[in-house]
């Protein structure tokens, strides 16, 4: 063999490595490719389960949102009679001549200090809140103050 065709061999030797080097390379890519692919089908998958868990999660939370809405809606109905009807008694109870009568002795002002409103007084012109419990608890203990007031007086 000459050179010419001795260094054509070579060349062609080399090429076919760089081929064969380039195939793996290639086929190794495509097996990593592969697998990321597989990956990524997999976690968009476990994505979508948490999704649909998520929903039924979030719906369950609204339900029990709007259950408690409604409990503390009743609880705040059920209070506001009975304060109302604490209200009214007082109310009946400073109308009484005998009570009068001894009221006119005692220091009125302790009484108007104390009750913040008439007993009878609309629930406008009540401390306003968005809060019904906030404003369910003043009420209750300006009507606690105001029976404490009276029990002193009619002790005294």
């Amino acid at each position: 063999m000459d050179r010419k065709t001795l260094s054509a061999n070579l060349k062609d030797a080399n090429n076919q490595k760089v081929k064969k080097r380039k195939n793996r390379e290639c086929t190794k890519y495509a097996k990593k490719t592969k697998m990321i692919q597989h990956s990524v089908r997999a976690i968009g998958e476990e994505i979508e389960e948490n999704e649909e868990e998520n929903g039924s999660i979030l719906q369950m939370l609204q339900g029990k949102q709007l259950e408690i809405k409604q409990q503390k809606a009743d609880f705040c109905d059920s209070q506001n009679k009975i304060i109302t009807a604490h209200e009214n008694c007082v109310g009946a109870l400073l109308q009484e001549p005998l009570v009068q009568y001894l009221m006119a002795g005692s220091n009125q002002l302790e009484i108007a200090q104390c009750a913040m409103f008439s007993p009878n007084a609309n629930s406008d012109d009540r401390i306003p809140s968005e809060d019904g419990i906030v404003e369910l608890k003043h009420r209750s203990k300006m009507s606690v103050k105001q029976i404490e007031v009276l029990c002193k007086i009619l002790t005294e």
